[in-house]
């Protein structure tokens, strides 16, 4: 048997440009943390040298364009970088700022535009601009995530494969494109264009790659199709060959041992008016304080930190849910990795709910739980989660599963929230750490853009503790408005 290396990170890039070699339908199936971004930016980089291309339209979910941004100042050429111009769409931004978007994507050169996905199925104002940058010029449209339209029947489906129809070059990026079934694939190789699989009807399709099967639902018995198993996946496979290129984490053998990655998550209308009353009410509080100290600012602090996670306490001590899309992002990162995967999370009710969350999308015995509300399965489960391959899932408390516990069968780390101790945050990185471990783990932390969330992220993670930090007035930075 000869031995085989894995390759270095780059060399997959390398490849996937060349086996792309300017097709006008593409797909890289690259896991999470194996570059599919720079292999785009590089490729634009060269389309725009050689005259092919001017833009790049970028469509990724809501906690993931704004990364395209920091990515482009990281792996753009300095000469490029001085050159293009970066647009980013913001649902929330006031009109005059849309409009000066507007202008500034009309200008000649090249520019990179990024939307994210969310707002186009339900903002025509977003979809008006994308279809105007799409008629700017010759443009390569991305859809990163691509998961994302999956279903056929979505209006944001639906806009992407119109709009897919203006582009010059059309790439979809996923590390994992059938998360649920292969008919996932429907949409998004349609978005690429219909003739790599060979149907324009879902119907069509489903017919020949699945297996249905009538079964009555309902009181009244009435019989609806069921997809019961598949067919003819072979021959599925060998159509996508050529247009895709398929690289998984376990090829790449260059990647840092922890890579630390943010996902921005947007607050929802009634986030927003908690959060500033709940503002308003601690930094009154604290300025009333004859004296303050770091045990009143981090009481303060959990008060926001708890809404930020989607619930709050009533006066009379009654836990009441607040509307949040931190769980909707969990389930996005979850459909990306192919693996097993550790979330945390601060609050009982937290686990709960994502724990809920993710059997309903993966099923029963998708998930174990380690937390104080389970002390007496937690280690059943536990065991599952380690020997069970369909048991993809721990979601967990860092005070409770954070010391002392193997789970190196993990290596995806989401923080849905994170303790205010330091000691919780690096225990807890450690669990799916071990000794000769030779696979990589990415530590992705869910942040609520402009709120506490921001500071106590970075504050962890540079190993600094909480108390150290909220001396003396310093606690205006962490809480005042």
């Amino acid at each position: 048997m000869i031995y085989q290396p894995k390759l270095p990170r780059w060399t997959h890039q390398n490849k996937a440009l060349h086996t792309m070699n300017g097709a006008p339908a593409f797909a890289l199936l690259m896991e999470m943390r194996t570059g599919k971004t720079k292999v785009i930016l590089d490729e634009f980089g060269q389309d725009v040298l050689d005259g092919r291309i001017e833009n790049l339209l970028v469509v990724a979910p809501a906690g993931v364009y704004r990364t395209w941004e920091v990515d482009a100042a990281k792996h753009l050429a300095d000469e490029f970088k001085a050159r293009v111009r970066i647009g980013r769409w913001e649902s929330d931004a006031p009109p005059a700022a849309k409009r000066s978007l507007t202008d500034a994507m009309k200008r000649r050169g090249p520019k990179i535009l990024l939307v994210n996905v969310e707002a186009l199925s339900t903002v025509d104002a977003a979809k008006v601009l994308c279809t105007l940058f799409l008629t700017q010029g010759p443009t390569t449209m991305v859809i990163d995530e691509s998961t994302t339209i999956k279903n056929h029947k979505a209006k944001r489906t639906k806009f992407c494969l119109r709009a897919g129809l203006l582009a010059k070059k059309r790439r979809i990026l996923s590390g994992m494109p059938t998360p649920q079934s292969p008919l996932d694939i429907f949409a998004q190789f349609g978005f690429l264009d219909p003739r790599i699989i060979g149907h324009s009807s879902f119907e069509r399709f489903q017919a020949r790659y699945a297996v249905v099967t009538p079964k009555p639902f309902g009181p009244g018995g009435r019989l609806i199709n069921t997809v019961s198993g598949y067919q003819n996946l072979p021959e599925l496979k060998a159509k996508l060959q050529p247009y895709a290129y398929r690289v998984r984490l376990a090829d790449c053998y260059d990647l840092p041992e922890k890579m630390y990655l943010r996902r921005d998550v947007e607050l929802t209308p009634e986030q927003r008016v908690a959060y500033a009353q709940m503002q308003a009410f601690a930094t009154t509080v604290l300025e009333n304080t004859e004296r303050v100290t770091a045990t009143i600012v981090l009481t303060q602090l959990l008060r926001l930190h708890q809404i930020l996670a989607g619930h709050t306490k009533s006066d009379n001590g009654i836990i009441v849910d607040i509307p949040e899309n931190k769980t909707a992002e969990v389930l996005s990162i979850l459909a990306e990795h192919p693996g097993k995967a550790i979330i945390w999370a601060a609050y009982d009710a937290d686990i709960r709910k994502i724990a809920r969350k993710i059997t309903e999308v993966y099923g029963e015995g998708s998930v174990a739980r380690f937390w104080g509300g389970n002390a007496d399965t937690r280690e059943d489960e536990e065991k599952q989660f380690k020997t069970d391959p369909k048991c993809r899932f721990m979601v967990a408390t860092a005070s409770a599963g954070g010391r002392g516990r193997t789970w190196d069968v993990a290596d995806l780390m989401i923080y849905y929230s994170t303790t205010f101790s330091l000691e919780h945050r690096m225990q807890s990185e450690e669990r799916a750490q071990m000794v000769g471990k030779t696979d990589h783990v990415a530590y992705f932390d869910l942040i609520c853009r402009n709120t506490v969330e921001d500071k106590i992220v970075d504050a962890l993670r540079n190993k600094k503790r909480l108390s150290d930090m909220i001396t003396g007035d310093r606690w205006k930075e962490w809480i005042a408005p």
